[in-house]
């Protein structure tokens, strides 16, 4: 009788000490979770895989005939050039703003 109630103790224990070390994880969690630099990889990941299923999906697309293959080609060439500043952005590469203009000159 005297083990029996020793491992019933013991368990009790254990499921006490259990529940308290997830509390804490969890909090850890939500703390990972609220912080910028975890939303920022999330974004980028998401991101990144997303314009992978437009790239995917458009080149089936042009093998299918339902987009003309000029305008198909055209549109992989801008999510590609996309993804690399996705990427060049990741890395750190590109801080501020991305402004294109080729004749910004000539428009004063």
């Amino acid at each position: 009788m005297k083990k029996i109630k020793i491992t019933v103790a013991a368990l009790l224990l254990g499921g006490m000490s259990y529940a308290q070390q997830v509390d804490s994880t969890c909090a850890y969690i939500d703390d990972v979770a609220r912080s910028n630099t975890f939303k920022a990889q999330w974004a980028y990941v998401e991101s990144r895989a997303t314009i992978e299923d437009v790239i995917e999906w458009m080149h089936s697309d042009i093998q299918d005939g339902r987009v003309e293959a000029n305008v198909g080609e055209l549109y992989l060439q801008n999510l590609i050039d996309l993804l690399s500043r996705l990427e060049d952005i990741n890395a750190g590469l590109i801080t501020s703003p991305f402004v294109c203009c080729e004749n910004c000159d000539e428009i004063d």
